[in-house]
């Protein structure tokens, strides 16, 4: 089974990026474009495990200490590339939410994995939400590059995030489905 755990997001959150999607969806991009149903922050990706390994998780998932204080309020600010807007795989909408929560929240979910032989991030969290990934060897430019170059700031709404939940995903032709199978509210 393929996991994750991750940030749901709201209907406010896909209105919000609905022009984004419509932009990418009206021009014949090398891209494979995100449902806005799968809409989410990957906290941290186990990828496949065994079922002894996701039963595990399931039960203890619950476990994993999440900061207090209630819902986390953000923004989702500018539009990316990683790990670059000349060479992008992904392309996601940027968050701005209060740093140390996530943090915090990020460095919690790490240690939890750890318990089950995952290793730490080495790299630094970044809060994303993936809008498309860039279909193997290919380049973007011309109005793609344009668009994402003029919307390095923009503002595309503000919501927050109500729970922590721990995803499975299942590959298909039509992409990605993903299934919440757990939740810890804030």
């Amino acid at each position: 089974m393929r996991l994750f755990i991750g940030l749901p997001v709201d209907d406010e959150v896909r209105r919000g990026l609905s022009s984004v999607r419509g932009f990418l969806l009206s021009n014949n991009f090398p891209l494979k474009i995100v449902e806005p149903a799968n809409y989410h922050i990957t906290v941290k990706f186990f990828g496949e495990c065994e079922g002894n390994v996701a039963k595990a998780i399931e039960s203890t998932f619950c476990e994993i200490p999440v900061p207090g204080g209630g819902e986390l309020p953000f923004s989702v600010e500018g539009l990316g590339a990683f790990p670059d807007v000349r060479k992008p795989s992904v392309l996601w909408a940027g968050l701005n939410a209060d740093h140390d929560a996530i943090m915090r929240l990020y460095r919690s979910v790490d240690r939890y994995a750890a318990n089950f032989h995952f290793k730490e991030e080495k790299r630094e969290f970044t809060p994303h939400l993936t809008l498309a990934r860039v279909k193997s060897g290919r380049k973007i430019a011309g109005d793609l590059l344009k668009y994402l170059e003029s919307n390095r700031q923009t503002h595309f709404g503000e919501s927050s995030f109500k729970r922590l939940a721990l995803f499975s995903s299942k590959l298909t032709p039509e992409g990605a489905v993903y299934t919440e199978l757990k939740s810890i509210a804030f």
